[in-house]
């Protein structure tokens, strides 16, 4: 039997690496990103009855958490995906996918940041990768800068000087944003924040697990933690979390879904759509396109688009380019529907059919 938590809820799971459980790796719950940066006031989880279980009683609240010690002589880290968690009086069930911790090497060249992806020792060769400044918190999203993972696995962006936060993300389906689907990649180096000081180039490499797919974690011999019966098999999903990557726990989300086509109704695939909020901005401003919005997608061969926002009032946006001015012979458009070009979105309801039409920007 676990204990029973008498200030909150019990927060237990399974840690693993890719040879099956491990119980040399504890896990740490962090009330805020900055108690994590500094690695201070953190709750720590105690062993349960099985290899690799973990249990911590934790008050109610919103946690980041982590996983950290050495398996068989190897630094392993693990950030879970769905961070900041929500825990309420529900018990919960978090599994943790431990990778080989990493460093940042900086030396004279470039200023910014670079370095590969990789899953289970090889290539991540598509995706897409984000830099994340630490007031970005809780890093959804673009970024301040989201770039395509390169054929050979690598990744460059030129920054400012500062603290980035990098993680990458391989989506089955190619989107470019949203909750991430089983089998999905996540990727998060356990050298994050990164610091980019001026004229330095920073190499950081980052390590992937994929969301709720322990078979294709696990290596060929390795133990699976869940047994051999079927019967008293304990999914090991973060799915079993209820658990959203949204604002809140109670954040209905609706669908709007269209086309972007050229003026001759051809459709444009591989442009951005971008929602930037309207609430607070009657009439459309040119300077929102320089900043990230938190619902974005991109268009399909056909042209097609699918967003998941919450209600409220916003502007569409399609381009080629995200988080800085248009640029002469870029495709460009907004959504025309109504005098002010804003989409009101009530809860629960979808909209379908909207089309945005975008034409090369005039130098």
């Amino acid at each position: 039997m676990f204990p029973v938590s008498a200030y909150g809820a019990l927060v237990q799971g399974i840690i693993l690496d890719e040879n099956g459980p491990t119980s040399a790796v504890e896990v740490r719950a962090y009330k805020t990103y900055a108690d994590l940066l500094h690695k201070r006031n953190a709750t720590i989880s105690h062993r349960g009855e099985k290899p690799g279980q973990y249990i911590i009683n934790i008050p109610q609240g919103q946690y980041y958490f982590t996983a950290q010690g050495t398996g068989n002589n190897t630094p392993l880290y693990s950030y879970h995906g769905l961070n900041p968690i929500r825990v309420s009086d529900d018990d919960l069930w978090l599994p943790f996918f431990t990778v080989p911790q990493t460093k940042t090497t900086c030396t004279d060249g470039f200023q910014g940041i670079g370095g590969t992806i990789r899953y289970k020792g090889l290539p991540v060769q598509s995706g897409s990768i984000s830099a994340y400044t630490l007031t970005d918190e809780p890093f959804r999203g673009m970024g301040v800068l989201t770039n395509t993972i390169g054929e050979d696995a690598s990744f460059w962006f030129d920054l400012e000087p500062g603290q980035y936060v990098v993680i990458a993300r391989q989506r089955q389906d190619n989107n470019a944003i949203g909750p991430l689907k089983k089998g999905d990649l996540f990727c998060y180096s356990s050298a994050n924040p990164v610091t980019v000081s001026p004229a330095k180039s920073c190499t950081i490499d980052l390590s992937c697990y994929p969301r709720d797919d322990i078979e294709a974690f696990l290596n060929q011999n390795a133990e699976d933690p869940r047994g051999k019966r079927e019967e008293k098999r304990r999914t090991a999903s973060m799915e079993t979390a209820s658990i959203k990557e949204t604002a809140g726990k109670n954040t209905q989300f609706s669908i709007v879904a269209g086309r972007v086509t050229d003026s001759n109704n051809m459709p444009i695939p591989n442009l951005f759509v971008s929602a930037y909020t309207a609430d607070d901005l009657f009439l459309f401003q040119m300077y929102i396109v320089r900043f990230k919005s938190d619902f974005i997608a991109r268009t399909d061969k056909n042209g097609m688009f699918r967003l998941e926002m919450p209600p409220g009032s916003y502007y569409l946006v399609a381009r080629e380019i995200v988080g800085e001015a248009p640029v002469a012979g870029e495709y460009y458009g907004i959504y025309e529907g109504t005098p002010n070009h804003s989409l009101k979105i009530e809860q629960d309801k979808s909209i379908n059919g909207l089309q945005i039409i975008a034409e090369p920007i005039m130098p």
